[in-house]
């Protein structure tokens, strides 16, 4: 199928990519590996903060969704740094993550002029230099004007356990390899930044009588 865009990824960046190129009249493909998974909180159940929450409020001004969408699950609303001056304040929104990540399923879902593909895309379609659409995991080939990669931690992604290292996008979920090889063999420079989680401790270790 022919598109005049296609976007590669359902988080946060590819919500906003998509639902943009869709309202502006483009006919957009948004291809993820799970539609389940579109808009998930990976990390953290808020929106916002230091910074953060100065670019929600820029893509706000901008016609982006993420603010809606927050505004749809927030729990509790707090504005950082009170007693500092306003450059040091930052506006932040607890969210229940689940409902948010339902919201933004549902909104792609209605946006007219927007397409859903439950899929991997492995390679780029190159003609003449131009990419001019993907190849996904199904062998389905779709063509597009233009082509956004929003692919987060998915691309060669790696997940550490302890110890363990694990392929995967998020933990138990698919990641994108044969982009990443793809990217490669284009002579792109393929790097990857780490993020991290705390590490978890089980309540029932805690003698929580001798803390304050």
């Amino acid at each position: 199928m022919t598109y005049d865009l296609i976007v590669i990824g359902g988080g946060h960046a590819g919500v906003e990519a998509s639902n943009a190129g869709a309202r502006m009249g483009k006919k957009t493909l948004l291809i993820t590996t799970l539609v389940s998974q579109i808009g998930a909180c990976s990390c953290n159940p808020a929106i916002g903060g230091l910074a953060k929450g100065h670019l929600v409020k820029e893509l706000s001004a901008l016609g982006g969704i993420m603010g809606g969408l927050t505004d749809r699950a927030t729990i509790q609303f707090k504005l950082l740094n009170t007693t500092k001056g306003p450059a040091v304040r930052g506006s932040r929104a607890q969210i229940d993550m689940d409902q948010y990540a339902v919201n933004a399923k549902d909104l792609c879902l209605k946006q007219d002029n927007l397409d859903l593909a439950q899929e991997l895309a492995e390679e780029l379609i190159i003609e003449d230099g131009k990419v001019t659409g993907v190849v996904t995991n199904l062998g389905n080939k779709y063509t597009a004007k233009s082509v956004i990669l929003t692919t987060g931690t998915f691309l060669n992604g790696i997940v550490h356990i302890g110890e363990k290292q694990l392929e995967a996008g998020r933990f138990n979920e698919l990641p994108s390899n044969r982009l990443g090889d793809n990217l490669k063999e284009l002579g792109f420079n393929v790097g990857r930044l780490k993020t991290g989680t705390c590490p978890r401790v089980a309540g029932s270790s805690i003698d929580f009588s001798k803390l304050e």
